[in-house]
């Protein structure tokens, strides 16, 4: 008892000290070091440092949707994984309806899909977290994607709508992501949370309201303004519950209220969801030469359906050049990588040689080259 008595006495002075001190930074993990005390005390079982969760500044918390009632019910949470981090940082207001118990025992049947996107989620979701965090935006919607493509960066709907965040043609267009006959910035990991976040900022200001904002990235954003405008004409209300909605956008906040009460409480609806450390699954590196799909796999070590996985956005053979994005591979393959890239131009000028003097022997044992066309 005095072990765990010392450990907890730890725990709460320096918690107490940490939560809320939001006026430090926009959004910030916390964590703290165990007294030489406590551990001499608890003994090696205990690890010295303890990382705690998202620390919301009130300056921002407009954007959360969260009022000043609200900070005393927040607790922060060890951070033992990602999922931890989106448990801490979920601020969104509950639906009413019963829409989103519905969409939760939808999910509850389909354990093994469920399964299934979180393990796709282990590539991408630290970085997109990483960024709706530094933005100080709520962390549901980290698992928009979810709903969006099922964590599929390949994804294309009917409506030609790509990439994990589902971008349609026109709002890429407007967001700066490139569709060339070689590349679609929409299925761009990074590229496309950055634009999907910058879009749904500019929802929000729109509509002070993030379950409209969310309609809006659904429906598009005159069509939403537009159902406000006759509810508040005829003197009801204009909450994303109350308005007359498309099928597809009535369920789609739904769905992502359903995903979000999952992921509180997995263990409450059956489902297992992948192990994702809380840790970046990826790095960039910029390649200057031209290399193809199976070159960059062979040089990383990794099975060319990880490279596609981190690289979905090119459609020509080579994912590498001069101007093309940073090649994106799992974090701890970059330097095996790098070591092999940096002798890659030797190694090619050394076959440029070998195949010159094939060229050689050939001509010398009576070889004849093609006349030579004038350009």
């Amino acid at each position: 008892m005095t072990r765990l008595f010392l450990a907890l006495a730890s725990f709460i002075m320096v918690s107490t000290h940490a939560a809320w001190a939001g006026e430090e930074g926009v959004l910030g993990r916390q964590s703290f070091i165990y007294p030489p005390m406590v551990l001499d005390e608890i003994g090696p079982g205990l690890k010295p440092e303890v990382h705690l969760g998202l620390v919301i500044d009130r300056r921002r918390a407009y954007l959360l949707d969260i009022g000043e009632e609200e900070f005393s019910d927040k607790q922060l949470r060890p951070v033992r994984n990602v999922w931890d981090r989106i448990r801490n940082g979920l601020a969104l207001p509950p639906l009413k309806g019963s829409l989103v118990a519905e969409r939760e025992l939808w999910y509850s049947h389909r354990k093994d899909l469920v399964a299934n996107i979180s393990q796709k989620a282990r590539r991408y979701l630290f970085h997109i977290v990483e960024a709706v965090e530094k933005r100080g935006l709520p962390m549901e919607l980290a698992l928009l994607p979810i709903v969006e493509s099922g964590f599929e960066p390949g994804a294309l709907s009917s409506a030609q709508a790509s990439g994990l965040w589902q971008f349609i043609p026109g709002t890429a267009h407007r967001y700066n992501l490139k569709l060339t006959d070689h590349y679609d910035a929409r299925r761009d990991i990074i590229a496309s949370t950055d634009a999907a976040l910058d879009y749904l900022e500019f929802l929000h200001n729109i509509f002070k309201d993030w379950q409209l904002a969310l309609a809006a990235y659904n429906w598009g954003e005159e069509a939403v303004l537009r159902a406000v405008q006759r509810n508040q004409a005829k003197g009801l209300a204009a909450d994303y519950e109350s308005l007359n909605l498309p099928e597809e956008t009535k369920y789609y906040v739904p769905k992502l209220m359903a995903i979000r009460n999952i992921v509180m409480s997995p263990e409450l609806h059956g489902v297992a969801l992948a192990e994702i450390p809380n840790a970046p699954y990826f790095a960039g590196i910029d390649v200057p030469v031209p290399l193809d799909i199976q070159s960059v796999a062979r040089m990383a070590g990794l099975p060319v359906s990880e490279v596609l996985a981190l690289n979905p956005s090119h459609k020509s053979l080579y994912i590498s050049g001069k101007g093309k994005p940073a090649v994106l591979l799992p974090a701890d393959r970059i330097e095996a990588f790098a070591q092999k890239l940096s002798v890659y131009p030797v190694k090619v000028k050394q076959m440029n040689r070998a195949a010159d003097r094939r060229l050689i022997r050939k001509s010398v044992v009576g070889f004849k080259f093609p006349e030579e066309r004038p350009l």
